[in-house]
C-alpha cells in the first residue's frame, strides 16, 4: 500500500495514499498541511495504474520532487523525496511497479538537461530498473494510462528509503504499523503540523495565570527559568507603565502601547463590556501610526468569547472558513491573536473585555506570544478592573451626593443599593405618619423683605429643620414654600415611626429657638412655626413624568396632617387621635377642642404635645395643660 511519509513535530507520520489525495492549506483538502508557504490547493497525488503521479495545481512556491521543481505533473518513485514548502515527505510505495522514463520533452522541466539525467536523493543512488522497450513512458495529463508491469523474469531493484531528516526539535522516528518503514500511521483527513517551525491553527489556552513553580523545581531548567523571568520582566514593566492611570481610556491606550513593544502586531484593539453586554471597542492602535478604521472579525471574537480562551491563528480565514469569516479575507487578517481580558474574582470570573492583536503577514505569531499575551491580558484586566471601580465609587458618590440634595438619606441609600427602584408607580403602606410644618406670618414677613433676603432666610431655617428631620430618620418628602412636608413609615419603615415624628417635632422647637437667638442678634423678628401630624394608610411612590419623578405620598392621611397643620398655632403640634394611640403615653399631651376640617363630616378628636415625658412616667396617662401662643395660622 502506497503511503505518504511526513516529517511533522511529533515525529515521522505515514499517510494512506487513495486513489486520489489533495494535498494544500485548505481544510478541505484530504491532506491539509498547516504551512504557512503552501497554497490551499497546492497539488494532487493521484494514482494512474500501478503508479502514483504528483500534478502541481499553479502553487506560489512549487513542488519539488527530489530537489526538481516539477512543471504539470511527474511520476512517483519509491523513496522519492517531496518538498512542498517547508513541508517534506517521502513516497512510500516498495510492491510499487517501477515507472518508465518520461517522454523527452514531456512534462516540461525548468532544466532540460535535468530531465535527462538520473534524479539524486539526497547522495542516495537514484532507483535502477529496466523496463520493457515495447511499452510508450507514458500518457500526457489527464488521459488514462495503461497499467506497466515488468516482465515476470525482470523484478525492478529497489533501494532502501531515504531516511528524512529530522525536525528542528531533533524527534526519532515514531514506531509504525507492521511492514511500515518508520513513522506513525495518520488516517487521511486529518491537519499536519509540519514541524516545530510551522504555524498552529486554532490553538488555545485558558486565560489564567499559569503561575510560577519553586526554584528547587526548575533550577536546572534553563529554559523555565528564562521563560519565567521574561513574564516577570514584562510583568514588571506593564505595571510600572499603567499602574498610576486612573484614567480608563488613557489607561487602555497605555496597555496597547505596551503590547507592541513585545509583540509584532500590525493593529490592536481593546473591547470592554457595556452595561447591556455587548463588546465595544474603546481603543486602537495601528503600528504605522495611521488612525484609519480596523475592522475585526466577529466569528473570532464570538470564539474567544464563547470559549474563554485565548486564541492564535496563523491563516484566520482557513481557520474559521467552517463560520464563513469573510470579514477576514476582506479585511486581509492573516495572523491573530485575541485573548479575553478575564477579570479577577471581585467580577465573578465574568469576561471583562478582549483584546485583540493581528497582522496582515502570515504566521506572523507564535505560542510564545499567545503565552505572553495571556498573561499581559490577565494583568490589564486587574488594573481595567481597578479602574472600572474606582470610576463607578466617584460615580456613586457623586450620585449619592446629587440623590441626598433631591431625597432623603434613608430613600437614596435604598435607591443606590438597589432596594428601591426609581420608576412611576406607588404601593399601599399600611400605616405611616405624615409631618406637615409652616411658618405663622410668613405672607406679612414676606412683603417686608427683598426677595433675596427671604430666600436667603428660607434657606437657613430650612437647612436646620431637615437636618432634625434626618436625626430622626424620616423622609423628606418636599417643600411648599415656607411649609414642609416629612414622612415617617415610607419607604423605610420602623415599629415607633409616630413617635419618631413627634420627638422630631419638638426638637425642631429647640433648634428653632436657637435660630431666633441668633435673628435677634442681628436685628431680626423671630420665626413662629405650627405642626400637624396624622397616622394612617396611604399610598406612597414616585410620581410624575417620566423624565422628573418626586417620591411623595397621596390619600387622606396626607391631606388630614395638611388640615392639622393648617389649625395648629404658633409653637403648637397637633396630632389626630391615630397618632396619640401609636405613642403609649411617652409625651405630655393636651386635648384640645374638636376640630373641623375639611373633607371631614365629623370634627376630629385632636391633641397638643407639650413635652417628653420622664421615663419614670410613661406608663401614667394624665394630660398636663398649657397655655398656647394666641398666634394664629394665616
Amino acid at each position: 500500500m502506497a503511503r505518504l511519509i511526513l516529517q511533522t513535530a511529533e515525529g515521522q507520520q505515514a499517510i494512506e495514499l487513495r486513489p486520489v489525495n489533495s494535498l494544500g492549506r485548505h481544510p478541505n483538502n484530504s491532506i491539509q498541511l498547516l504551512d504557512k508557504i503552501v497554497s490551499k490547493e497546492h497539488c494532487i497525488i493521484e494514482q494512474r495504474g500501478d503508479h502514483f503521479v504528483l500534478r502541481d495545481l499553479g502553487s506560489l512556491n512549487g513542488t519539488f520532487i527530489n530537489s526538481e521543481r516539477v512543471r504539470g505533473e511527474a511520476p512517483l518513485r519509491h523513496g522519492d523525496e517531496i518538498a512542498l514548502g517547508s513541508t517534506r515527505g517521502r513516497f512510500d510505495d516498495p510492491g510499487a511497479v517501477a515507472v518508465p522514463p518520461q517522454i523527452p520533452g514531456w512534462p516540461p522541466m525548468a532544466n532540460p538537461q535535468a530531465a535527462q539525467q538520473a534524479p539524486q536523493v539526497h547522495g542516495y543512488p537514484p532507483p535502477q530498473a529496466s523496463y520493457p522497450r515495447s511499452q510508450h513512458p507514458g500518457p500526457p495529463p489527464g488521459t488514462p494510462a495503461p497499467p506497466y508491469a515488468a516482465p515476470p523474469q525482470q523484478q525492478p531493484v529497489v533501494p532502501p528509503p531515504p531516511p528524512l531528516v529530522a525536525g528542528p526539535g531533533g524527534t526519532a522516528p515514531l514506531p509504525g504499523r507492521p511492514g511500515a518503514h518508520g513513522g506513525s500511521y495518520v488516517a487521511q483527513g486529518t491537519r499536519i503540523d509540519v514541524n516545530d517551525q510551522a504555524r498552529q491553527i486554532g490553538t488555545q489556552i485558558a486565560a489564567v495565570d499559569k503561575g510560577f513553580l519553586a526554584f528547587d523545581r526548575i533550577a536546572n531548567d534553563m529554559n523555565q527559568l528564562r521563560a519565567d523571568y521574561e513574564r516577570l520582566r514584562l510583568s514588571h514593566e506593564l505595571s510600572r507603565e499603567i499602574a498610576a492611570e486612573r484614567d480608563t481610556t488613557k489607561l487602555l491606550e497605555k496597555i496597547l502601547t505596551s503590547v507592541f513593544k513585545f509583540i509584532r502586531a500590525d493593529r490592536g484593539v481593546i473591547f470592554l463590556r457595556n452595561d447591556s453586554g455587548e463588546l465595544t471597542p474603546q481603543a486602537m492602535q495601528r503600528r504605522d501610526g495611521t488612525t484609519a478604521p480596523i475592522s475585526v472579525s466577529s466569528t473570532i471574537l464570538n470564539h474567544v468569547v464563547q470559549e474563554r480562551a485565548a486564541v492564535l491563528t496563523h491563516d484566520a480565514a482557513m481557520d474559521f472558513a467552517a463560520s464563513k469569516g469573510k470579514s477576514m479575507i476582506l479585511n486581509r487578517i492573516s495572523s491573530a491573536i485575541v485573548a479575553p481580558l478575564v477579570a479577577p474574582l471581585q467580577h465573578n470570573n465574568e469576561v471583562l473585555g478582549v483584546l485583540w492583536l493581528d497582522s496582515e503577514t502570515l504566521a506572523q505569531f507564535q505560542p510564545k506570544d499567545l503565552e505572553l499575551v495571556t498573561a499581559i491580558a490577565y494583568q490589564a484586566a486587574m488594573f481595567i478592573e481597578i479602574n472600572i471601580l474606582g470610576k463607578k465609587i466617584e460615580n456613586e458618590i457623586v450620585t449619592r451626593e446629587q440623590l441626598r440634595r433631591l431625597l432623603s438619606p434613608n430613600i437614596a441609600e435604598r435607591v443606590l443599593s438597589g432596594q428601591l427602584e426609581v420608576k412611576q408607580g406607588g404601593q399601599l403602606v399600611e400605616e405611616c405618619t405624615v409631618f406637615n410644618s409652616d411658618i405663622r406670618g410668613f405672607t406679612r414677613m414676606s412683603e417686608d423683605k427683598k426677595p433675596e433676603e427671604l430666600v436667603d432666610m428660607l434657606n437657613k431655617y430650612f437647612e436646620r429643620m431637615v437636618d432634625t428631620i434626618f436625626q430622626f430618620e424620616g423622609t423628606l418628602d418636599k417643600f411648599m414654600g415656607d411649609g414642609i412636608m416629612a414622612l415617617w413609615g415610607a419607604p423605610v419603615a420602623h415599629r415607633d415611626d409616630a413617635v419618631r415624628s413627634v420627638e422630631c417635632a419638638l426638637k425642631m422647637g429647640e433648634v428653632l429657638g436657637e435660630f431666633n437667638r441668633e435673628r435677634l442678634m442681628i436685628g431680626e423678628l423671630p420665626l413662629a412655626v405650627g405642626v400637624g401630624i396624622h397616622t394612617g394608610p396611604l399610598v406612597a411612590g414616585y410620581i410624575g413624568s417620566s423624565k422628573a419623578l418626586s417620591y411623595t405620598v397621596i390619600g387622606d392621611v396626607a391631606n388630614t396632617s395638611a388640615r392639622l397643620c393648617s389649625i395648629a398655632l404658633a409653637g403648637q403640634i397637633v396630632i389626630s387621635e391615630a397618632t396619640y394611640a401609636q405613642l403609649g403615653g411617652k409625651f405630655e399631651t393636651e386635648e384640645l377642642q374638636p376640630a373641623r376640617v375639611k373633607g371631614k363630616e365629623k370634627p376630629l378628636r385632636v391633641f397638643n404635645v407639650l413635652r417628653s415625658r420622664p421615663a419614670a412616667q410613661v406608663p401614667a396617662n394624665a394630660p398636663f395643660h398649657a397655655e398656647p401662643t394666641n398666634a394664629r395660622p394665616e
